[in-house]
């Protein structure tokens, strides 16, 4: 089985729909349990699926952050895993495209690092 290498998140300016709702969908929660998490109407996070480009508020991304810095690494794997996936459908972001940029560099460490275990004696 092959062990990952640690990841990097993405630096998130700003957040908007799409990267708030890849982001409950790798912590795994319902529309329900963020809202909840987030204090705000579940509407609020239904309207991400809908209006991806759309700016979160303030004080939602503020929220988001906090939860943001918690994720642990099969977290933000999902997260990253999460935006690509909507991205084949949308046009590029500067998130999506960090996301794959981290993803490709974990799989070249990886590679690297297998490498390297096979040239050893």
């Amino acid at each position: 089985m092959s062990q990952h290498l640690p990841i990097e998140k993405p630096f998130i300016f700003e957040w908007s729909g799409r990267d708030a709702d890849a982001l409950r969908l790798a912590l795994r929660m319902t529309q329900d349990q963020m809202a909840e998490q987030l204090q705000c109407a579940t509407r609020t996070v239904a309207r991400w699926r809908e209006v991806k480009h759309g700016r979160v508020s303030a004080p939602i991304q503020e929220a988001l952050d906090a939860l943001y810095e918690r994720l642990t690494e099969p977290q933000v794997r999902r997260f990253l895993y999460a935006l690509k996936q909507g991205e084949a459908r949308e046009v590029t972001s500067p998130v999506v495209m960090a996301a794959e940029m981290t993803l490709m560099q974990a799989r070249i460490n990886e590679l690297q690092e297998q490498l390297e275990k096979e040239r050893r004696p």
